[in-house]
């Protein structure tokens, strides 16, 4: 099952559920939740993209939230796992995390697109949660664009990090829903590819010579 989605989620995502009944759910809501919105999809949509039945879900989860609780708390887990050498001065391992952020971001995007506030407006619990890993998010964005100019890769003036920051998470949010729609016919990985290219479009005239360096070199591989 898991080889079925390997195109709608990329490898730092899909290498961390197995094929037990629970991971099964988690992946094809996380697929489901991107592709349509968290209000729109059904538990009985995610049972049978799942390949089971809706009591089979109902065991492991009791609700959709519990599912949209499960995906923030992988996502926060999975991120500050990612972002260990965070404080690394080396510019090759400053662009590496950004690039592994992006594809986290990229898999998890619907917890940061979608407004949660009338399908949790009883919950304040989980809509506090969602609220909080967004602005963890918008806070980390704009603290690499602080560390990366701070370490040279980025020439700027300080007072253009806040729109920088907010123009690369705009992309990371949003790209997919503009671009699917707009190339109906090109596979998610192309599209993650150009999102991606695009961020670094907008940092190329204020990137260093060897960050620009690394990143065509990186983007080359993908």
């Amino acid at each position: 099952m898991l080889e079925t989605i390997s195109s709608q989620l990329t490898p730092i995502t899909t290498d961390l559920f197995s094929e037990k009944t629970r991971d099964r759910i988690l992946v094809s809501s996380l697929v489901l939740f991107n592709q349509l919105g968290f209000s729109r999809v059904t538990t009985a949509s995610i049972a049978k993209q799942t390949g089971i039945l809706e009591g089979s879900l109902w065991y492991h989860f009791n609700t959709k939230k519990d599912i949209l609780d499960a995906h923030i708390q992988l996502l926060s887990k999975v991120f500050l796992a990612e972002n260990k050498q965070a404080s690394s001065t080396d510019t090759n391992t400053i662009i590496l995390g950004i690039f592994r952020s992006y594809d986290l971001i990229w898999d998890f995007r619907y917890i940061l697109r979608d407004d949660f506030q009338k399908s949790l407006n009883e919950d304040e619990l989980v809509l506090e949660t969602a609220k909080k890993i967004n602005n963890f998010l918008d806070q980390w964005a704009e603290g690499r664009i602080q560390h990366s100019y701070n370490n040279g890769l980025l020439q700027l003036n300080p007072q253009q990090i806040e729109n920088l920051s907010e123009i690369t998470l705009v992309i990371g949010r949003y790209w997919l829903d503009f671009s699917s729609k707009k190339y109906p016919n090109v596979s998610d990985e192309s599209l993650r590819k150009k999102g991606l290219s695009h961020i670094f479009t907008v940092l190329e005239s204020y990137l260093s010579p060897e960050a620009k360096q690394i990143i065509s070199q990186m983007m080359n591989k993908r």
